[in-house]
């Protein structure tokens, strides 16, 4: 008896909040299974616009878009991940990232407290914490993966050094090849792993099933919520 009313009670609450207006989390992507929601989809576009400096009404259709392909990225990483024997971020290299973030936003906004902001764009100093360990575990992964077998020449970085570096240094102030050798080889090296994780989560695409459901009506949008339409 004690169950029925309490579902009974439940669901009042339910149907009250659906007449009020308030829009109950939904699910806008599933892949292979695992459910990607509105909730998610919003607090990353949340993040980026931290991140960037942006305001949330300034985000364009295209970038929505784009991030929500990102958080599919995510899971697809994710699922990977799980066969591998990667250490976990540890909480000195989360603060530190953390911190970096925190003092880049509070330079272009001197006179707010990192928590006003964080409120501003609704979000906790806990998903923040959560969101960098995610992107520091990713990049190890990714790191651990293709670095092994990416191969830079000594004509590739010369190659560099002379159509992309020497053309933007001032005559007055000339930088030798082998001064920077090292910085042009980590450079090549990250653009080889964008380039082969590219290409590998497009054949993850390919195999998994992912599936885009409807976007959300205006009507049905919460008006304190990033629109995602």
């Amino acid at each position: 008896m004690m169950i029925r009313w309490s579902l009974t009670v439940l669901l009042i609450f339910i149907a009250f909040a659906v007449c009020a207006g308030e829009v109950l989390d939904r699910t806008v992507a599933t892949v292979n299974g695992h459910v990607i929601l509105l909730s998610d989809w919003q607090d990353e576009l949340r993040f980026e616009c931290l991140s960037s400096g942006r305001k949330l009404g300034d985000i364009t259709a295209e970038e929505k878009e784009a991030a929500l392909d990102r958080l599919i990225d995510q899971q697809l990483l994710r699922e990977q991940m799980r066969t591998t024997d990667l250490k976990a971020a540890t909480p000195q290299q989360i603060e530190k990232q953390v911190q970096g973030l925190k003092d880049s936003v509070l330079r272009d906004n001197a006179s707010q407290s990192w928590e006003k902001i964080l409120s501003t764009y609704q979000l906790s100093p806990k998903f923040i914490e959560e969101r960098v360990a995610t992107e520091l575990e990713q990049l190890q992964f990714i790191d651990a993966r293709f670095r092994p077998s990416i191969q830079v020449s000594a004509a590739e970085i010369e190659q560099y050094y002379k159509e992309e570096l020497v053309p933007k240094l001032p005559p007055s102030d000339p930088v030798e090849l082998s001064d920077v050798t090292p910085k042009i080889r980590e450079i090549l090296v990250q653009k080889k792993m964008d380039q082969m994780l590219s290409s590998w989560l497009e054949t993850l695409h390919s195999q998994a099933q992912i599936r885009i459901l409807p976007a959300v009506p205006d009507s049905e949008r919460n008006s304190s919520q990033v629109e995602t339409q």
